[in-house]
């Protein structure tokens, strides 16, 4: 009885530890970095990120006015943009790392033109190309819901043990 007990912790332990390893998130979007950062670790191409949702526009960050946050440095056009910024960052911060929003209606991670963007209930969406754009923003309700569930995908799970992708 004791070795069917022991056999059976075993078989546990063993499948238990199969599931929790890196091989078991083979999918291809599940190594992905969750920012678009270039080598430097800047975001968003070195655009101001409180520009776009303050000016509606896109205007090139000065790297002597930088804040890092969630894996990334933004840079600012003037030292009011920082200050803004480091008083509410996630009120700034792109959506989707700062990959194209439209690609992640398709589940993709997509390098992003920083002058193509869209913000929607002040939120910033940026895009690869301006019929990325224009196709995002033609029904953005929709495409947010659509990218939303999608960029789940490339989030980390809220508990390390847990593999959401498992069997899917």
């Amino acid at each position: 009885m004791k070795i069917i007990h022991y056999s059976l912790i075993a078989i546990y332990v063993a499948v238990f530890a199969a599931v929790n390893t890196p091989c078991a998130a083979k999918e291809k979007g599940a190594k992905a970095p969750k920012v678009n950062v270039d080598q430097n670790g800047v975001i968003l191409k070195g655009y101001d990120a409180v520009a776009y949702i303050k000016q509606n526009k896109a205007v090139k960050g000065d790297p002597n006015y930088s804040s890092s946050f969630g894996g990334a440095t933004y840079y600012f056009a003037s030292a009011d943009d920082k200050k803004a910024f480091d008083e509410s960052p996630a009120k700034y911060v792109p959506q989707y790392g700062g990959y194209c929003a439209h690609s992640m209606t398709k589940r993709k991670l997509k390098d992003i033109d920083p002058n193509v963007f869209f913000v929607h209930k002040n939120k910033l969406y940026v895009c690869s190309t301006p019929e990325a754009g224009k196709a995002f923003s033609s029904d953005p309700e929709a495409n947010i819901q659509k990218a939303d569930a999608n960029w789940q995908f490339y989030s980390p799970p809220s508990n390390p043990g847990f593999r959401r992708n498992i069997g899917g």
